[in-house]
């Protein structure tokens, strides 16, 4: 069954997006999104299941807790801008267009961290 997932995994990300674009734009139903973000982190587990059996438990529980602080962090963040731009009454085309840069950018810095701290606890074992 994993080595099936591993070989469609391609193919289930696009339809997992697809399913989240079509969501996001007719139904706007959070439980689909959350669904949809769950499945994906999922197949990036199993994905990578082969690295996370190496790490220790404490080096698991580093990328854990940097993980929840990144995913703290970026809702800090989108709290933040929602409390400066409320003055403002920016329309609200662009407050989701600057709400969802700042999601991208979120996740693009979290996914970076952790590629690098995942890289160096390989290398060195």
């Amino acid at each position: 069954m994993l080595k099936q997932i591993d070989a469609l995994y391609k193919y289930l990300m696009i339809m997992l997006l697809v399913i989240y674009l079509i969501n996001s734009i007719y139904f706007q139903e959070v439980t689909i999104t959350f669904t949809a973000i769950m499945l994906v982190v999922l197949l990036e587990i199993i994905k990578h299941r082969h690295h996370i059996k190496q790490l220790t438990y404490s080096q698991l529980s580093i990328i854990g807790i940097v993980l929840l602080a990144g995913i703290a962090g970026i809702i800090y963040l989108l709290v933040t801008i929602q409390i400066f731009l409320e003055p403002i009454n920016l329309p609200e085309k662009i407050e989701s267009a600057l709400f969802f840069v700042c999601i991208v950018l979120g996740i693009y810095i979290l996914w970076y961290f952790i590629g690098k701290l995942f890289g160096r606890v390989l290398e060195k074992q």
